[in-house]
């Protein structure tokens, strides 16, 4: 495995098979000790078990690839030349593009530079202004085409946020290598950006406080029209991007 990838998919892995809180607790504070502020997890049930574990299975091939992204996006301090673009586009072929900002929301640059989707990046703002270095954050842009999820990081220049590098793909081409697609959901800043088969319980799901739940834990169950949901939280940057899977 890439050793970028290794913690992240590894606290993945554990934070949603190890038995009891305690490890939990342990991870929270070595991974994410700036995230919100409490976790509580309580996996002794069996069968949340086998939710843990056909959730992990499921996401694990995209998870893993996002976190490698997250990991080359948050090193990447500087605008990024042209072979940089090339080969992230190349090595995540569900991106649809990078875009270099100025903290004017002025696009700088595109690659490819006819995109799918026309995009104007103006959810990223005023949030990003106040993007740490290193730090990658997360936006949705809605389009005519769909939702396009906006992973971005600053680049400084003498202590002070000059521009951003922002990579975007569409939800439906970063899914579908999962293993299987349409028994997933998935949440981004709070509304649903992938139903998978449940499109009749979309507008149910963006009702819910998301905010809320991911302030005390990264998982747990919520019911939707009498249908029981496994939902895990794994971060980016300061934001969450949360998987859900049905309990059938």
């Amino acid at each position: 495995m890439n050793q970028f990838t290794f913690p992240v998919i590894l606290v993945l892995a554990l934070i949603l098979l190890t038995p009891g809180c305690g490890g939990i607790t342990e991870l929270r504070d070595r991974y994410w000790p700036t995230g919100p502020s409490e976790y509580e997890m309580k996996v002794s049930d069996k069968d949340m078990d086998r939710l843990q574990l056909e959730l992990v299975q499921n996401i694990y091939p995209v998870d893993t690839e996002l976190s490698m992204l997250l990991r080359r996006l948050s090193v990447q301090d500087d605008y990024p030349p042209l072979q940089w673009k090339e080969n992230l586009v190349q090595d995540f072929p569900w991106l649809n593009g990078i875009a270099v900002l100025d903290t004017e929301k002025n696009v700088q640059a595109e690659h490819p530079r006819d995109g799918i989707k026309q995009l104007e990046y103006s959810p990223l703002f005023p949030r990003a202004l106040e993007l740490p270095l290193g730090q990658t954050m997360l936006a949705v842009e809605d389009t005519p085409l769909g939702p396009e999820i906006l992973l971005a990081s600053a680049v400084y220049r003498d202590f002070e946020i000059e521009g951003l590098t922002v990579v975007h793909f569409d939800p439906r081409s970063f899914i579908a290598d999962s293993a299987d697609p349409d028994e997933i959901v998935i949440i981004c800043r709070e509304k649903v950006v992938w139903p998978g088969q449940y499109q009749d319980l979309k507008e149910e799901m963006n009702e819910v406080e998301w905010g809320e739940l991911t302030r005390k834990k990264i998982s747990g169950t919520i019911e939707v029209d009498n249908s029981r949901f496994f939902w895990f939280a794994r971060s980016v940057g300061q934001d969450w991007l949360i998987y859900l899977l049905k309990d059938k």
